[in-house]
């Protein structure tokens, strides 16, 4: 079988074993001598190129080899390929019970001829919610390690805002690690939904970094003030931080929380303080956020 092309560890095997008129049995032998026992297939299968070595155990014996051949420290391990191993991704799932909301977002995707939500999963997510001295939610920025889930390299994500409740303003934003090429806010104003190109493509099981900054402008819709993330599949690692400006000390604070396992929403009640942050780890589908409030200005409304 011949050499798969841009293998550079197997080419370079190849040559040094070439090079030092070195057969793989005599290698082998050598490699077991030196307490790195390795099958002959598998020195085969790296010099042909059909695999690499993976693992710990097989990096040690990459070692030794370069020590035989009289190479220097690394030639061949840094030419070793990376691989991703993507671990089982479980199908997405809406954690809006909404149907309209629903079909909202259904009927938004398909204008905009956005690649499916199931083409990324979000590993990790840090959101820092910032509040300005009135009261109002007007700063938002992620950021967020993305990783393809399918088995071609993408280069186009779809990203969305959600809102059950309220109007959603279509924001001022900013993106570093790709750019919108297109975007759209459904006729309800209950989803908003943007397709980006990323800078480099992603290949499959390949993660990137994105950072989305979204500045609000328009007039504040809210029946109060809150913020909040919602997820569809697992994600390995979310936070929140929600920073208040001096001037808008919140009355009251209150945690919502809800998950795909029962549908549930959970409100628990914070003790109001400048930030706060919410940590999740392996969380989702489902949806984590805060809501607030000034007595006088805005009561707590109650919950749909």
């Amino acid at each position: 079988m011949g050499m798969p092309e841009e293998n550079p560890f197997a080419e370079a095997f190849g040559a040094a074993l070439a090079a030092r008129g070195l057969s793989l049995t005599a290698l082998r032998r050598r490699l077991i001598d030196s307490g790195n026992p390795v099958a002959a297939a598998t020195l085969s299968y790296w010099r042909s190129g059909e695999r690499v070595p993976d693992g710990a155990s097989s990096h040690a014996v990459v070692d030794e080899i370069e020590r035989i051949l009289g190479l220097p420290d690394h030639a061949l391990i840094r030419l070793i390929p990376e691989r991703v191993r993507v671990a089982p991704v479980r199908p997405s799932k809406s954690p809006f019970s909404d149907s309209e909301v629903q079909s909202a977002l259904a009927e938004t995707l398909q204008l905009l001829d956005a690649p499916a939500l199931d083409s990324t999963r979000e590993l990790t997510s840090l959101v820092v919610n910032d509040v300005a001295a009135d009261g109002i939610l007007r700063r938002r920025t992620a950021q967020t390690m993305i990783q393809s889930t399918l088995p071609e390299t993408i280069d186009h994500v779809t990203y969305t805002l959600v809102s059950e409740i309220d109007v959603v303003d279509r924001p001022e934003i900013t993106v570093h690690g790709a750019r919108i090429v297109r975007d759209h806010l459904h006729a309800s104003g209950q989803v908003y939904a943007y397709v980006m190109k990323l800078d480099q493509p992603l290949a499959p099981g390949a993660s990137t970094m994105l950072e989305v900054v979204m500045e609000e402008h328009g007039e504040h819709r809210s029946r109060q003030p809150e913020t909040g993330v919602a997820v569809f599949r697992p994600i390995r690692d979310l936070v929140i931080w929600t920073r208040f400006h001096p001037d808008a000390m919140p009355d009251w604070l209150e945690e919502l929380e809800s998950v795909d396992e029962t549908g549930e929403l959970f409100v628990r009640p914070l003790r109001p303080k400048a930030s706060v942050h919410q940590a999740r780890r392996d969380f989702g589908p489902g949806a984590l956020g805060i809501r607030w409030g000034y007595e006088g200005r805005w009561e707590r409304a109650e919950l749909p």
